[in-house]
């Protein structure tokens, strides 16, 4: 720890000097906006924009861009998406950071990378910590009515992680970051254009012993401490340690501005731990994940547009129960060894048909194939066993494989000068091919249209509506497991999203914007009080998002972001009416940043989550609000127009808040500090 404050006082020392070293710092600024801007590899995104170049919304968007990741010292998708309003993100009980995105789970919410889908296929969900930010170029969330050619599986919205691409001008970024227990971080970035190609090749290496516990954290409370089900003495979180390793690359050919053709790679091979409670002391030694992702587009015509996209995507990680002694005389476990082996197969077809400020019609075709085989190991001594679940051994292999596909079309038609109305259905079809034990259920399908109208008041001043249905089927793990009460009668969850909202820009330096939303849920996925899963009866999820965005001319710039949250559900007709388990009501964020005029920039967030449910059998308990802040320092050194340097000190939990969210004890204070070279 010592060690640690010398570096941080000596780095805190190089950001005092001078702005002698500092040279056309603004002509710097303006470059590097260019370059990053020429990075963002538009063919990652799903929807085509008219010739217009103008998207008109019915429906809530929100842009993580570079510079947001960069003044907010997100290392990870996860960290990323923290501070969006309506999305909250937590650990969950394998160590994993999901999210929820305006009340719905992270399986209702489609994630992509670079339009291809991102998810285990078992479950549906990804651990979005997994993926760093070393090689995004913004993240797209497109909430609630979210346009019917992304398919199904999108009922709480969609989250775009898009990347890199190579830029106009030759790039290559190096940092290093170190922090306490043992974190260390080394990333690569470069990429260029050679006549019409580009490249881009990103890699990066992340590990740490894990995170500390806040220095308040009580080893005798009866939540998270000693003695209860995640025994907790404090110091280092048990089994928060990991070790990343990331490579992305891509080429890409553009003949002109109408004709384009990209290929990326994209592979993690991860080990982490799983901080859960004591009785599954887990960890993932293996977590490798990778896909080839082939698109192209072109204008065939000034009317016609065609866009394509094939993908394939990797999915392998085994857990290991790692408490066992030799005798496996330890607790019992529900077992020794389990690993997943996924892929999904899939691609789209789009076609764009332009009139100009009458009309832009999109159709579009995708299909996905996804396919697990899982494979468990149990001693005689595990719990499975015990309870006469298996034999002991390594148990036979559990293939299942589930194809998806949709047809979508909508159009954009401009009713008036001011007045856009946009209208469009898909039809969605599950339909499971294989399932280990024999029995197959047969297909679902369903219509899901959706309307809405964007109205521009003023050049500063829209409104927007919007009314959808939207689709999600059931997973693999929902339909089949065992252990976590497979129901292979289940139906599709169902939701109407309803949303209205705005956006008023005040001058230059301020904007406002807001919605209003619910959604009405028919045949919701849940466990009920027998952890089987069932379709719940009548579940409503209404609230109201705010944001204020002032840049001053002061080189200070204010964010204000708020969420209000009701998310109200019942098993069924006669049950009592209940809150949704770890939600909070109320969210609020401040993203403060101000640029002095030497080169060093400081910026400071504070995200409020509200107090949350949680549901222990039939009893309700409740997990108090709290309060987070980070601060990062960064100081740019522009020794060449082309060469730079940045030295940054980032902390987050800076007043080392002693909090938990449900699912065991939470990271205090950490420090990270680092250098990184631009040329």
């Amino acid at each position: 720890m010592k060690f640690v404050t010398r570096v941080l006082l000596y780095l805190i020392f190089l950001m005092a000097i001078p702005a002698g070293l500092v040279l056309a710092e603004d002509q710097q600024k303006t470059a590097t906006a260019v370059q990053e801007e020429s990075q963002v590899f538009d063919l990652g995104q799903v929807m085509v924009v008219g010739k217009s170049g103008k998207a008109d919304k019915i429906t809530t968007t929100d842009v993580v861009t570079m510079e947001d990741i960069k003044m907010q010292g997100a290392q990870s998708a996860a960290q990323a998406l923290e501070m969006v309003p309506g999305v909250d993100v937590q650990n969950g009980k394998k160590g994993q950071a999901s999210l929820t995105l305006r009340g719905f789970d992270q399986k209702d919410v489609k994630v992509l990378i670079d339009g291809v889908p991102a998810h285990v296929s078992y479950n549906g969900s990804l651990d979005l910590s997994q993926i760093p930010v070393d090689t995004i170029a913004k993240i797209e969330v497109v909430k609630g009515a979210s346009s019917v050619l992304y398919g199904s599986n999108t009922m709480g919205g969609v989250i775009n992680i898009i990347t890199k691409k190579g830029g106009n001008e030759p790039y290559t970024n190096v940092t290093t970051s170190f922090g306490e227990n043992n974190t260390q971080n080394y990333i690569l970035n470069h990429g260029s254009s050679v006549g019409n190609f580009n490249y881009w090749v990103s890699g990066s290496l992340r590990k740490s012993d894990g995170f500390e516990l806040s220095d308040d954290f009580d080893p005798s409370n009866d939540r998270t401490g000693l003695g209860t089900e995640y025994n907790e003495d404090g110091g280092t979180r048990d089994l928060s340690y990991y070790e990343d390793h990331t490579l992305n690359a891509k080429i890409g050919y553009e003949y002109d501005s109408t004709s384009k053709l990209y290929l990326s790679f994209d592979y993690h091979d991860n080990e982490k731990g799983q901080p859960t409670d004591s009785s599954r002391y887990w960890a993932f030694d293996e977590w490798k994940q990778w896909h080839l992702n082939l698109v192209g587009e072109h204008d065939f015509t000034d009317i016609l547009t065609m866009k394509s996209r094939i993908y394939y995507v990797d999915h392998n990680d085994t857990i290991k129960d790692v408490s066992w002694d030799d005798d496996h005389t330890t607790s019992k476990k529900w077992f020794q060894e389990s690993s997943y082996d996924d892929y999904t197969l899939g691609g789209e077809i789009q076609a764009y048909l332009d009139f100009g400020d009458a009309s832009l019609v999109k159709m579009g075709i995708s299909y996905m194939k996804d396919n697990h085989i899982s494979q468990d190991y149990y001693d005689a001594t595990t719990l499975s066993v015990i309870k006469g679940w298996a034999d002991e051994g390594l148990q036979p292999e559990e293939e299942y494989e589930t194809d998806i596909y949709s047809y979508g079309i909508e159009d954009e038609i401009k009713l008036f000068e001011k007045l856009i109305l946009k209208a469009g259905v898909s039809y969605d079809v599950h339909d499971p091919i294989k399932n280990y034990d024999g029995y197959v259920r047969g297909k679902s399908d369903s219509w899901n249209p959706q309307a809405g109208l964007a109205y521009d008041v003023t050049k500063d001043f829209n409104l927007y509506a919007s009314v959808g249905k939207k689709t999600r089927f059931p997973t693999m793990q929902e339909l089949y497991s065992d252990l976590s009460g497979g129901n292979d009668s289940l139906k599709p969850q169902q939701t109407i999203a309803y949303e209205i909202g705005g956006e008023k820009q005040f001058g230059d330096m301020v904007t406002f914007s807001g919605a209003v939303f619910y959604n009405d849920i028919e045949d919701r996925i849940i466990e009920d009080a027998d952890d089987e899963n069932i379709n719940a009866g009548e579940t409503t999820i209404k609230g109201v998002e705010a944001t204020l965005r002032i840049k001053t001319p002061w080189r200070l710039d204010i964010g204000l972001g708020y969420t209000y949250l009701s998310s109200k559900e019942k098993q069924d007709s006669t049950s009592p009416e209940t809150d949704a388990e770890y939600l909070p009501d109320h969210k609020a964020t401040l993203d403060i940043r101000y640029a002095f005029d030497f080169g060093l920039s400081a910026s400071f967030q504070t995200i409020y989550t509200g107090e949350q449910i949680e549901y222990d059998d039939d009893t309700a308990y409740k997990i108090d609000d709290f309060i987070l802040c980070h601060f990062k320092l960064n100081q740019e050194f522009s020794l060449t127009p082309k060469l730079s340097t940045d030295l940054f000190i980032e902390v987050k939990n800076l007043f080392d808040e002693n909090y938990e969210e449900g699912h065991g004890p939470t990271p205090g204070r950490s420090f990270l500090a680092g250098m990184s070279f631009t040329f």
